[in-house]
C-alpha cells in the first residue's frame, strides 16, 4: 500500500519523507481512529484516507521527527477517523451552538495574550474546532487548504475557525483577560 502513495508523491526527497512519516506515525495513526471508531477495519480506512491526505500535501511537511508534524498527522487522522464515524451514523451532528454576545475586536484580544496561555486555551476547545483552528491560524494554511486538509467544505471550516476564535475569545475573558 506504501507503493500507492509514494507513486502520488512528486520528489525523491518527499518520497522518503512520507516514507519515513509512515513508520514513524502509522501506528499513533491506527490507535487514534481505533479510539474513535471502536472498529479495526474502519481505522484502517481511516488511516489509509489521512495517508492519502498527507501524500497529496507532503511538500508542506517540514521534518518528520517533531512536534508539528506529529500534531499535523494527528490532527489528519482524526479527522478522518470523525468524518467516517459521521457518515456511518446517518444525521449525526456534532455541530456546537456558541452564542457570544461581548463585543470588540477578537485580534486585538489574542494579542494581548502570552503564546503559552493561548496555547492552553486552544487545548481546551472541542476537536473540532481546535484541529481547524490550529491548521489555519497556527499552521498558516489557508482556509481551503485546511478544508482540503479536514475533508470538510470551504464554508464549514470557515464556521469552525469563526466558532473556535469566539470561544477561544469567551475562555481567554474567563482566564481575566479583557479588551
Amino acid at each position: 500500500m506504501l507503493s500507492l502513495y509514494l507513486a502520488m508523491i512528486d520528489t525523491d526527497e518527499d518520497r522518503a519523507k512520507f516514507a519515513a512519516l509512515y513508520e514513524r506515525y502509522s501506528r499513533l495513526m491506527f490507535y487514534i481512529a481505533r479510539q474513535i471508531l471502536g472498529d479495526e477495519q474502519l481505522s484502517e480506512d481511516a488511516v489509509q484516507e489521512a495517508l492519502l491526505r498527507i501524500a497529496r500535501n507532503m511538500h508542506k511537511v517540514g521534518e518528520v521527527s517533531c512536534p508539528q508534524t506529529r500534531n499535523f498527522t494527528v490532527i489528519i487522522t482524526r479527522n478522518a477517523a470523525l468524518t467516517m464515524k459521521k457518515q456511518a451514523c446517518h444525521g449525526f451532528e456534532e455541530e456546537l451552538e456558541f452564542l457570544d454576545r461581548t463585543r470588540g475586536n477578537i485580534d486585538e484580544l489574542f494579542e494581548q495574550v502570552a503564546e503559552k496561555q493561548l496555547t492552553e486555551c486552544i487545548l481546551k476547545l472541542p476537536d473540532i474546532y481546535r484541529d481547524a483552528l490550529y491548521l489555519y491560524h497556527v499552521y498558516g494554511y489557508s482556509l481551503g487548504e485546511t478544508a482540503s486538509l479536514l475533508g470538510a467544505s470551504l464554508e464549514s471550516v470557515k464556521k469552525r475557525v469563526q466558532r473556535a476564535r469566539l470561544m477561544l475569545r469567551h475562555l481567554l475573558i474567563e482566564e481575566g483577560y479583557e479588551l
